[in-house]
C-alpha cells in the first residue's frame, strides 16, 4: 500500500476543480459532522450573516468567491432584502450546480457565476461586499487573490473571510494519526497543516498587505459525537484519504472512536473558526 497524502494538492486548482470540489459531496459530508455535533447554539451560517451582511440595509451589491453549497444563503433566506445584487461564484462548475440546487427559495433571487477568485472579472470599485470564506488557503498565490479583492472592492467596501485555527479538528487530526503506521504519520501530519497559509493565526497579516483595518472576530464551538459512521464519512471526504488507507485502517480508525465514544460518552473535538473583517486601504488610497 503507497500514501497519497499531499500538501499541494491544496492549492491545486485542477485537482480542486476535477476533485475535491468536483461537486458538493465531499464538503457535504464535512459540513454534516459540524450540523450533527455542534456545541454552539447559534447555527454558523447564522452567525456569519449577522456579522457580515446585517447591517447592509436594502442595498447592496455582494459577490461570494467559492459558492459552496450556498447554505448562508439557504439559512438565511428569510434576512435578504429585495434590493440585494449577489453573485455566488465558484472555479467548478459542479460546486455551482450544486449550490443551485440545494439553496432552494433563495435561489431566483441570486446570480451565479464562474469565477477564477485570482482573476476576478468585474471592475473596480464594484462591490461593497466580497465573502471568501474558507476558501482562501487554497489559493495559489494568497497576496494576488487579496489584491483582486481589494481592486473590485468600493472605497468604503469590505472583504468578509472565515477560516480556521491552528487547533481546529486537533482530536480528529490525533485519532487518524494513532490508527496509521509509523511510516503515514509525518505524511499525514503535513497533510492536515494545509489551511496554515491562511489561518486565524496568519490571515490578518496577509490581509493587512492590501487592507488598512482587518478585525477577527471568533466563533465559539467544538463537538460532541455520539455515532461513529459520520465522523468516518467526514475522513474519508478529505484529500488522499480513501486512496491511501485500506479497508483495514478504516476499520481501525472505526474501532478507535468506538472506543473514545463507549468511554467517555462522546468524543469531543475542539472547534477553532471564525471571521475577519477587511476595510480600507493599505497605503495610499487610489
Amino acid at each position: 500500500m503507497t500514501h497519497d497524502f499531499n500538501k499541494s494538492d491544496f492549492n491545486n486548482p485542477d485537482y480542486l476543480r476535477n476533485d475535491q470540489y468536483a461537486n458538493s459531496a465531499n464538503l457535504g459530508a464535512r459540513i454534516r459532522l459540524h450540523q450533527l455535533y455542534s456545541t454552539s447554539p447559534v447555527d454558523l451560517h447564522r452567525w456569519l450573516f449577522d456579522h457580515m451582511l446585517a447591517d447592509f440595509g436594502n442595498h447592496a451589491r455582494i459577490l461570494k468567491l467559492g459558492s459552496g453549497r450556498g447554505d448562508i444563503w439557504a439559512k438565511n433566506v428569510d434576512r435578504i432584502p429585495p434590493g440585494w445584487d449577489v453573485t455566488l461564484s465558484d472555479f467548478s462548475p459542479g460546486m455551482l450546480d450544486d449550490a443551485r440546487a440545494h439553496i432552494g427559495p433563495a435561489v431566483d433571487r441570486l446570480h451565479f457565476e464562474h469565477i477564477n477568485a485570482d482573476a476576478i472579472p468585474h471592475e473596480a470599485d464594484t462591490f461593497d461586499a466580497v465573502i471568501a470564506n474558507y476558501m482562501l488557503y487554497h489559493v495559489p498565490d494568497e497576496r494576488r487573490t487579496i489584491a483582486e479583492i481589494r481592486r473590485v472592492l468600493r472605497d468604503d467596501g469590505c472583504l468578509h473571510a472565515a477560516t480556521n485555527g491552528n487547533r481546529h479538528m486537533g482530536e480528529l487530526d490525533d485519532a487518524i494519526a494513532a490508527v496509521l503506521p509509523p511510516h503515514m504519520v509525518t505524511a499525514w501530519r503535513g497533510m492536515s497543516t494545509h489551511t496554515e497559509r491562511f489561518r486565524l493565526e496568519t490571515g490578518a497579516d496577509l490581509l493587512r498587505t492590501a487592507f488598512a483595518d482587518v478585525q477577527r472576530i471568533d466563533f465559539d464551538d467544538a463537538l460532541n459525537v455520539t455515532k461513529v459512521q459520520p465522523v468516518v464519512d467526514y475522513v474519508l471526504s478529505m484529500r488522499g484519504v480513501s486512496t491511501a488507507i485500506s479497508p483495514e485502517l478504516v476499520a481501525a480508525f472505526r474501532r478507535h472512536i468506538a472506543a473514545r465514544i463507549e468511554a467517555d460518552g462522546v468524543f469531543h473535538i475542539t472547534k477553532s473558526t471564525g471571521l475577519f473583517v477587511a476595510r480600507g486601504y493599505a497605503g495610499v488610497a487610489r
